[in-house]
């Protein structure tokens, strides 16, 4: 799945539940971040940084906590969907993160082949 998908999806739940008004406060208050961001991500071909991606799943965790512990059915349903989309958002976190170091390791590695080619 990807990260413009599950921003998405996040979103309107968001906004259904009338948690937020628009994309701008949800930027904002969600994911910590201005509406410029990610329109300058998104122009530069970048996904938001993983800190991004953290901040909104940690938000959905502990809402889907206080939810939970409601008597009614209605809170307790968003709060199941706060922890999906919190999961998802943890995929994605593990995903990018996995990429960054594998991404690290190899070049380390073309380095440290290079090296031993000099000598």
């Amino acid at each position: 799945m990807s990260v413009k998908t599950v921003i998405n999806e996040t979103y309107t739940l968001l906004n259904s539940i009338g948690v937020v008004s628009s994309k701008t406060e949800f930027y904002k208050d969600w994911l910590n971040r201005s509406e410029s961001y990610l329109r300058v991500a998104k122009f530069n071909n970048k996904q938001p940084s993983t800190h991004t991606l953290a901040v909104c799943s940690s938000k959905l965790k502990y809402y889907a906590d206080l939810l939970k512990k409601k008597d009614d059915t209605q809170s307790k349903c968003v709060a199941n969907e706060f922890s999906t989309l919190s999961e998802k958002f943890d995929d994605l976190i593990y995903t990018h993160s996995k990429s960054e170091w594998i991404e690290k390791m190899k070049i380390e590695k073309e380095k440290d082949t290079q090296i031993g080619i000099l000598h």
